[in-house]
């Protein structure tokens, strides 16, 4: 029991902090995010994937925001695969207090699916629909970490001939961000 107490004293402590920073939560941001990407078709597969992102808020409350993100090789054995998106949504915030902030976001998506075997590379790409949401949380008054969890969904084609015409697919991705506000 003492160990327990030891661990949850430090920690509830943090909690009781006052607020780290204050933020002006306006003008440009950008910055880099570390990403799980799920790409489904069919089935299911998970991977490790970077992402650039950055935007401009133009009050406390509404922005717009760019995102371009990939994943690591999704592929197994001789199968290269990876998946990636461009999205561009305009961001709705709720400021919490000067440091803690939620935020929604629905826009669109560039999509691409890259695949290399021994025989063969196809490409497929296509627009979609992207949404998300997230938690930010300033530590100081211009460094910000982000938590976010986005979906973006479209049909992929192929200009190949002998592939699928159309990849009816979805990529789900859970970031850890951090980011620059100037």
């Amino acid at each position: 029991m003492k160990k327990l107490s030891f661990i949850t004293l430090p920690l509830l402590s943090l909690l009781s902090l006052p607020v780290m920073a204050e933020n002006d939560h306006t003008g440009f941001y950008v910055g880099g995010a570390v990403n799980k990407v799920e790409f489904k078709v069919d089935d299911s597969e998970k991977e490790t994937g970077l992402g650039i992102y950055g935007g401009y808020n133009f009050n406390h409350w509404f922005g717009l925001e760019a995102n371009l993100f990939t994943s690591g090789n999704l592929g197994e054995d001789e199968f290269d695969v990876v998946a990636g998106a461009f999205t561009v949504t305009p961001k709705f915030t709720l400021q919490f207090n000067d440091t803690f902030s939620g935020y929604a976001k629905i826009g669109l998506a560039s999509m691409a699916l890259a695949i290399d075997t021994p025989d063969a590379d196809t490409t497929f790409s296509g627009v979609g629909i992207t949404y998300g949401v997230g938690l930010n949380a300033s530590v100081t008054e211009s460094l910000n970490i982000r938590l976010s969890y986005d979906v973006t969904s479209g049909d992929l084609e192929s200009d190949d001939y002998g592939w699928i015409n159309d990849l009816d697919s979805e990529i789900k991705q859970l970031a850890l961000g951090l980011h620059y506000q100037f």
